[in-house]
């Protein structure tokens, strides 16, 4: 488990952030390049897609894309997890993609998530 504010690590049992206090999620599993288009009645095509954000650090994507979905705006993530490769707690990286006419919103949700 991992708090998706801080990034820090859990072991099974935990599942609230004891820094943060905010609830644990379930670390991004490994695994080869993913695309997900998620929207409340099925995939749809992004219009003029644009990229609002690039996750680099374990626990960020599942909350940008958490923030996105609760948002009701339609996204897309392209990237590969390589902690494996890397050695590092790291995307390589993640990106997430929504439509131009989504764009300023998204970016307004997700701009103190790094911070």
């Amino acid at each position: 488990m991992i708090c998706p504010k801080c990034g820090a690590e859990y072991i099974p049992g935990f599942t609230r952030c004891s820094d943060c206090l905010v609830d644990l999620v379930e670390p991004v599993q490994a695994g080869p390049k993913r695309e997900v288009v998620v929207e409340p009645s099925g995939p749809a095509a992004l219009t003029d897609p644009v990229c609002v954000y690039r996750a680099t650090r374990r626990g960020r994507l599942p909350l940008a894309e958490s923030l996105l979905r609760s948002a009701g705006i339609p996204f897309t993530v392209m990237g590969e997890y390589m902690p494996q490769l890397t050695g590092l707690d790291a995307y390589g990286p993640a990106e997430l993609y929504v439509s131009a006419i989504d764009a300023d919103d998204a970016r307004a949700l997700l701009a103190d998530l790094d911070r």
